[in-house]
């Protein structure tokens, strides 16, 4: 048997989806892949993205181009599953069906040992990998190590009590499908968890990340103590700039899987994680799924 991760998304899309096929092929103890071809043909209208994974220091890197799916002419997907239990001549195709809700079922699949498994999806819920969560912690961190340019940044965290604030713009703000299914937060929110912070630790010193950072120094008032991080432009600059987040103690995060994952990794679990309490537009999703019951929301 052969777990297959059809990848999409940026790197923290990666990560998840990485992270989530590592956890599954463990616990059947079998082989892994990923398919890449997403990126080879990036949806019209979609963020334009690359595959980051390889700049970590993952063990399974097997890619591959997947053979055309198994019973592709069938429309009904009860009746496709039915086919495949029947006729094993290619993979079992999973969907996700419920973003950011964790599926048991995953863990429970009958033909675990005779037939391949190929899953689509985003699988962003921890409970999928909290059992691997130490493996991540070494796994998701640059290949090269962290570059001079973020160690420099790194050392100033290291010196105070730092704080992680990541501010997703960007295509949440400029690309329409984006914008519409996203929503960029309120700066009321990030202020709101400054001020919270600093309840705690008034001598924090906060580390902004953003993919807009021109946005930032004009709107954030200049009465907090704050370190804009500018990118680098290396290849590997993603991987550089979550490995750096998991060296603060407190975090703001975004609405975004880039910035769950620094909070999610990071070193020090005894401080303060602040999320929003919306993900995407549809501000009745549930998310005890996606962020642990000892991160604090705030409304944005």
């Amino acid at each position: 048997m052969t777990i297959t991760i059809h990848l999409v998304g940026g790197l923290g899309n990666q990560m998840f989806q990485y992270a989530f096929g590592t956890a599954l092929a463990q616990h059947y103890q079998t082989n892994l892949a990923f398919d890449d071809s997403w990126y080879g043909r990036l949806p019209a209208g979609d963020t334009s993205r690359q595959m980051d994974l390889r700049g970590l220091k993952i063990s399974n890197t097997q890619f591959i181009t997947p053979q055309k799916e198994a019973f592709s002419f069938v429309k009904s997907m009860r009746l496709k599953k039915l086919l495949q239990s029947f006729l094993p001549s290619g993979p079992v195709i999973h969907r996700e069906k419920n973003g950011f809700v964790f599926d048991s079922s995953v863990f429970a699949l009958n033909s675990a040992k005779t037939q391949n498994h190929f899953f689509i999806g985003y699988w962003q819920a921890f409970n999928y990998i909290d059992t691997i969560r130490a493996q991540l912690q070494s796994e998701f961190q640059p290949r090269t190590g962290l570059n001079q340019h973020y160690q420099y940044y790194r050392s100033l965290m290291q010196s105070s009590p730092a704080a992680m604030v990541h501010v997703r713009r960007g295509d949440y703000v400029h690309l329409p499908a984006a914008a519409q299914f996203h929503g960029v937060l309120s700066l009321n929110y990030y202020l709101a968890g400054m001020r919270l912070i600093l309840e705690r630790e008034p001598n924090t010193h906060f580390f902004l990340f953003s993919d807009d950072l021109p946005w930032c120094k004009e709107n954030f008032p200049q009465e907090f103590k704050i370190t804009y991080i500018e990118r680098n432009e290396a290849a590997d600059s993603a991987a550089q700039e979550i490995d750096l987040m998991t060296y603060c103690k407190h975090f703001i995060i975004a609405n975004s899987s880039f910035s769950w994952w620094g909070a999610w990794l990071r070193k020090n679990v005894d401080g303060l994680v602040i999320a929003p309490n919306r993900w995407i537009a549809d501000t009745t999703l549930d998310l005890s799924d996606l962020l642990p019951a000892n991160w604090k929301s705030l409304p944005a």
